[in-house]
């Protein structure tokens, strides 16, 4: 007999959803439950387990038997010699996002990896589903679905890598890419075109296939949970994603290239994270933390193929390409927390504070610099075997003779293959920008030179950044970083704080405004503290430059060699003016 689970939810409105999980052919006197410390895909403890109320394990005749915690996620049942051991339990799903479980009157949302129990031991068993729905829900998901409300997992680890949405209103799509069957679900109010969608999915999802030589699943899940306000979130699965985007307005609109690039992002994960891990994660544990170095491969060069995959597939073009390259370079170039934390370093923090912002200038990216460090060695490997490799090579490599091997990787390995591909020591490379804080503006320099490109450096055209050195959020004036050294960190200005008024003048959304009215005078700020006491903040007149401008230009002197390398590095040729 397979593990039985039953999903059921009384009123949808308390958001408490019910779970029964079955379990036959007991035969031990005591029988541990789990559930997952974490979702893969984002590496901090998860705390799951707070949003469990009740939870009591039966016989099957409804007697209750003895059961307590022994750890935060674990229990141990005393089974008094049943062979079958009935778990229920009530989990509440209030948040909504790509990675969590949630339940209104709208739909039942859940990932299976923050929800669901399992029985040590028998995490290799056959899973089914067995769901109490309204009767016009239809259920996406990536598990087969074996009746209209019935859905079937391989495995524990199936079960917890699928998430699924059950509605009565979600918009669906399918159609056919590289011969790859794919569908996409939007839950959420929203009018995409997909016309448009499926052209273009269908342009980056061959290109990322053709890469790699083929498909790891046999067919593809876009789950899109859509909403009215403004987010932006998604989570990697085998065979599918969650993608959370807002506002619903713009998705068609000014949020239609983010839209691609998220898309893009977690289609890629199918294979590199999904397929291609670290060996700290061959297999995955659950039961807590899995500390890896390589998170700038798993994530870093995910997010750097996302997007070119993109502008190779002719998805995007030049200008919106560069766009995207501008907003990484700001990343980096605006952390000044690079010239303290290795980007290897990084991954393995990531299970110390999570995704919280932290201390100010304490944590790099593994996205964004690990994105930049792929380009470098992408640009590099073409340029030293004369086109005939690129990183694209590596990544194949690691698919077919690890990932399809049962075999993780480690950073030897990943740096093994770059050398392998390009003929060149790699070795300042991983000493200098992997495993140190070395800047590496010279070799970003050196690598965009190798394509007909160069780094351009503009001052900001916002005073406050440029010459006092603090940036703002647009929407509230709340001080979001602070360049050490510049006027503003010498005067006290705190990250955190909220300007009020400039020069005597209450702002609203108008510093910019302000800031430019006054700029042949002193600054005097009135600042709220985070504890809502008021301060008074002058800042001398300055001419300093902090927080430029970074982009991509092309070179005018581009050579007819450098622009040969750029059509192997991106398809295209290299054309027009590039976007500032």
């Amino acid at each position: 007999m397979p593990v039985h689970y039953r999903i059921s939810f009384q009123n949808p409105a308390t958001q408490y959803i019910d779970i029964q999980l079955t379990l036959d052919n007991i035969a031990a006197e005591e029988i541990f439950i789990r559930m997952s410390a974490w979702r893969p895909g984002r590496y901090e403890l998860g705390n799951f387990v707070r949003n469990i109320r009740t939870w009591k394990a039966f016989d099957d005749k409804g007697n209750e038997l003895a059961a307590e915690k022994t750890e935060r996620e674990r229990w141990k049942v005393t089974t008094g010699g049943s062979s079958t051991v009935v778990i229920r339990y009530d989990i509440f799903g209030g948040v909504l996002n790509a990675g969590s479980t949630y339940l209104d009157p709208y739909q039942l949302y859940m990932n299976p990896v923050n929800s669901f129990c399992y029985m040590e031991g028998r995490e290799h068993e056959e899973c089914t589903l067995d769901f109490v729905l309204p009767e016009d829900y239809i259920i996406a998901a990536g598990m087969e679905q074996t009746a209209p409300h019935t859905l079937k997992a391989d495995n524990f680890d199936h079960l917890a890598d699928s998430p699924l949405i059950a509605s009565n209103s979600m918009k669906h799509l399918t159609f056919t890419a590289a011969g790859l069957p794919v569908h996409l679900w939007f839950q959420g109010e929203c009018k995409p075109d997909m016309e448009r969608i499926k052209k273009d999915f269908s342009r980056f999802i061959e290109e990322q296939i053709n890469a790699f030589g083929g498909f790891p699943e046999k067919e593809y899940h876009f789950l899109f949970q859509i909403t009215p306000h403004r987010t932006h979130h998604g989570v990697e699965h085998g065979n599918s994603t969650v993608c959370m985007l807002g506002p619903t307005y713009a998705l068609m609109t000014s949020s239609y290239d983010e839209f691609l690039e998220l898309s893009s992002h977690e289609f890629y994960h199918s294979w590199n994270i999904k397929k291609i891990r670290p060996v700290e994660m061959q297999p995955y544990d659950y039961t807590g933390e899995n500390y890896f170095r390589t998170g700038y491969v798993a994530e870093g060069v995910t997010t750097y193929y996302g997007d070119i995959m993109l502008y190779r597939a002719g998805v995007l073009n030049q200008s919106q390409y560069f766009s995207t390259v501008k907003d990484a370079l700001q990343k980096h170039f605006h952390n000044y927390a690079r010239y303290t934390m290795p980007v290897s370093e990084a991954s393995f923090d990531a299970w110390v504070d999570g995704y919280e912002p932290g201390a100010p200038h304490r944590k790099t990216s593994i996205y964004t610099e690990g994105a930049l460090l792929a380009m470098i060695a992408d640009i590099r490997i073409i340029q030293n075997s004369q086109g005939k490799y690129s990183l694209d090579d590596v990544m194949k490599e690691l698919y077919v003779e690890f990932a399809l091997k049962g075999k993780g990787y480690t950073q030897d390995d990943y740096r093994m293959l770059l050398e392998k591909y390009s003929g060149v020591s790699f070795g300042e490379y991983f000493e200098k920008y992997v495993r140190g804080t070395e800047d590496f503006t010279s070799a970003l320099q050196e690598a965009l030179g190798q394509v007909g490109l160069e780094l351009k450096i503009t001052p900001s055209c916002e005073l406050y950044e440029r010459n006092y050195g603090f940036k703002v959020s647009e929407d509230s004036n709340k001080i979001l970083n602070i360049a050490p050294g510049s006027p503003a960190y010498n005067a006290g200005l705190m990250i955190g704080e909220v300007v009020a008024s400039v020069n005597g003048f209450g702002v609203t959304s108008q510093i910019k405004a302000w800031f430019a009215y006054f700029r042949e005078d002193d600054i005097q700020l009135r600042v709220r503290t985070t504890d809502n006491r008021i301060r008074h903040i002058l800042l001398p007149k300055s001419e300093n430059n902090y927080f430029p401008d970074h982009s991509l230009a092309i070179r005018p002197d581009a050579t007819e060699e450098q622009r040969k390398s750029y059509r192997r590095w991106t398809r295209n040729d290299l054309s027009g003016p590039a976007k500032s």
